[in-house]
């Protein structure tokens, strides 16, 4: 009782401390003061309020260009250095990080992170709470780590933040320090997660007095590649071999963003994944420069615009911005005609999207216009989704969408989907609860949808909670219920249930257990699947962490029409070797039972993806991996010849050198070899070399 008594004076202490906002100094030399410094770290991960013991303390001041961060961090025998790496890729390291709230109406975050090897990452903390790192920024600090010091000072650009208005311009930020080792976060103020909204308003105040000096940022990157075909003997440069990105900051509030002719060499093949058996194509993250996001100003998300089907753009252009009250943004992209064998890909189709979302504290209204056509084609959706937060952490939403879709051959045909919802959240528990109905003619073709056609509800609910033990740290507990109902014959369509219970205990060992219950109506019967799943990981901070998963189950053989038993094994294991190595390894096992030996279905395959990366520095790295699948699978192509498809081995090596500032050399090799009547060939082998420099 005492104890927490204290705690609770300790966190009034503070929280009076900071009922003002700290005015941040202007200074062209660093300002240590009393005034401007900040520390009593307190551990929110796991929320047990409790205070660091590694004395920790941060100065704040200002320029005309940047907000500076000076840390002083006592470090021990536990303090751990990770690896090199590059931009955004964790360095499996102790971290401090700087969180800069500009807009207290939009609620999100950009944040700053130093490792103890000069790696930097930067991404945005959206209102979701959830962090994308895709966003970057010009954010640099320098450091040294000696006599069990760790002393960073971090130069935050003003010009890579969004901000409206004139001085004194009244922000908020959070800081953070993570230990490895314990696996445990310290902030400053206390703020969790779980708060919801109340994990922005509740940061520290601060106010600039002075004003920001504007800057443009003015970015263009040319390039230039050449690639070598291995197969055909051909080395390829002509005029599509060199092509730009262009960024520009009009203001201090919005971004032009532009890409000519971009290349995606050097992005990494994706991983094998068990897609064998899937009654949907397969969804793929995006990872190209151009369409990862720098502020969610379109609003959509993959099922109104999935950017991978934009194969090969030929040039694609973003604007976005916000004032105090309004979040605007548009793209366009036109993109060339891909041929994969006989089969193309994109026929020089044209995107274009234009969204605007007025905000106020708790109200904010989405109007998203997409758009896709061609010289006998085009497909219009109107995307409006209003979201009141009526009372504190309940909040009434709808999502309408309207489409309208012309072709030749079918006319014009319209269609629609409609969702209303509600959602509710506390410290430990999240629920959300929609409604949906969706015509037969929604058309979406630049987004990613799977049914249509239908209506039906969802609920979803999550309870944390959270354990001021030795052992346990915390128990998380999710269920998900769904059904999609016909449109027209009430008829059942499917009937969804899941149950998950994640176990996290102190000592790097968690385990979970997955429940999954599904009644579906396919091939004009119904079929019952069910799968339990129990997983489990255990990591050494400073070696290894491995993961293994076994899964049974009845599956749904979408091809034979019939359901059967399998049973199907991961395992997973990746490390730092050094601060100059790490690895990852990922090896699946799919086994079902008892079915027919046909040749299109394989019952017993598996899959595996390996990735090595030697850093020499953060500037300089090598990265290599292999794709792996033994699928079995017969094919008869439009000339009634018969291939048998037994193996496929991707492989890739890229060498990357950052010789200047978002200035960069591509080195790299790529192939895919699949055995084909017990007779291994190579669909493709290249070679590249590629350049971008930065203006």
């Amino acid at each position: 009782m005492i104890n927490k008594i204290i705690i609770y004076i300790i966190l009034i202490i503070i929280i009076s401390s900071f009922c003002h906002a700290l005015n941040v100094p202007y200074s062209d030399n660093p300002v240590y003061s009393k005034q401007n410094q900040i520390n009593n770290f307190l551990c929110s991960i796991p929320p047990d309020s409790s205070s660091i013991l590694l004395e920790t303390n941060c100065w704040i001041w200002h320029d005309n260009e940047n907000l500076y961060f000076s840390w002083e961090a006592e470090t021990d025998e536990n303090f751990m250095i990770g690896k090199y790496s590059s931009y955004d890729v964790s360095a499996q390291a102790d971290q401090l990080c700087v969180q800069i709230i500009t807009d207290q109406i939009n609620y999100y975050a950009y944040g700053f992170i130093a490792f103890p090897l000069g790696n930097k990452s930067d991404f945005v903390r959206s209102t979701s709470l959830s962090l994308d790192y895709d966003w970057n920024s010009s954010y640099d600090y320098s450091f040294t780590n000696q006599n069990s010091k760790w002393i960073v000072v971090m130069k935050v650009p003003f010009k890579d933040l969004r901000f409206n208005g004139k001085p004194p311009y009244n922000w908020k930020i959070i800081l953070t320090r993570y230990l490895k080792n314990d696996d445990k976060y310290y902030t400053i103020p206390f703020v969790t997660t779980q708060m919801g909204k109340d994990y922005f308003r509740k940061a520290i105040d601060i106010s600039i007095n002075k004003e920001i000096r504007r800057n443009r940022n003015f970015y263009l990157r040319p390039f230039s590649i050449v690639k070598y075909d291995l197969l055909e003997n051909d080395t390829k440069f002509d005029y599509e071999s060199i092509g730009l990105d262009l960024s520009f900051n009009p203001s201090s509030s919005s971004k032009l963003k532009a890409t000519y002719n971009p290349d995606f060499s050097d992005v990494p093949i994706d991983d094998e994944t068990n897609n064998f058996n899937s009654k949907y194509a397969s969804f793929y993250a995006e990872n190209r420069y151009f369409f990862i996001k720098d502020l969610n100003a379109l609003g959509v998300s993959s099922a109104s615009f999935y950017s991978r089907q934009i194969v090969q753009p030929d040039y694609a252009i973003k604007f976005t911005g916000k004032t105090n009250l309004l979040t605007y943004g548009m793209l366009s992209s036109k993109v060339k005609q891909v041929a994969l064998g006989n089969y193309i890909v994109d026929s020089k189709d044209i995107y274009n999207i234009i969204a605007i979302k007025p905000s106020s504290d708790n109200f904010s209204f989405q109007f998203t216009l997409l758009n896709r056509m061609n010289k006998d084609y085009h497909n219009e959706v109107l995307h409006l989704k209003p979201n009141w937060e009526f009372k504190k952490d309940q909040s009434f939403w709808l999502d309408i969408n309207l489409s309208t879709k012309n072709t030749l051959e079918n006319g014009t045909n319209n269609g629609y989907l409609g969702i209303v919802g509600y959602d509710y959240r506390n410290d430990n528990f999240n629920f959300t609860l929609s409604t949906t109905q969706m015509s037969k003619n929604y058309a979406v073709d630049m987004g990613k949808i799977y049914e249509d056609d239908y209506y039906g509800w969802n609920l979803n609910s999550t309870l944390l909670k959270e354990f001021n033990n030795n052992i346990l740290r915390s128990i998380t507990s999710n269920i998900n219920l769904s059904e999609e109902i016909d449109n027209h014959t009430s008829e059942l369509l499917e009937r969804y249930a899941n149950f998950d219970l994640n176990l996290n205990s102190n000592y790097h060992l968690d385990f979970k257990l997955d429940c999954i219950s599904v009644k579906e109506l396919w091939s004009g019967k119904y079929f019952n699947k069910y799968q339990v799943s129990l997983q489990t990981n255990w990591s050494k901070p400073k070696l290894f962490s491995v993961f293994i998963g076994i899964n049974y189950g009845n599956y749904i053989i979408y091809t034979l029409h019939n359901d059967y038993q399998g049973r199907y094994f991961q395992l997973g294991l990746r490390g730092i070797i050094n601060k100059y190595a790490s690895y990852s390894i990922t090896a699946d096992n799919m086994n079902y039972f008892n079915i027919p030996e046909v040749d299109y279905v394989d019952d017993n395959y598996w899959l595996a993806n390996t990735d090595i990366s030697l850093s020499l520095s953060n500037e300089l790295d090598i990265t290599t991996g292999i794709r792996f699948n033994n699928y079995e699978y017969a094919y008869t192509n439009s000339d009634d010849e018969y291939s048998d498809y037994s193996q496929h081995v991707g492989f890739f090596s890229n060498l990357r050198w950052q010789f200047k500032q978002r200035s960069y050399l591509y080195i790299g090799y790529n192939s895919a070899n699949n055995k084909i009547n017990e007779i291994s060939e190579y669909g493709n082998q290249q070679a590249y070399l590629k350049i971008s420099y930065s203006l």
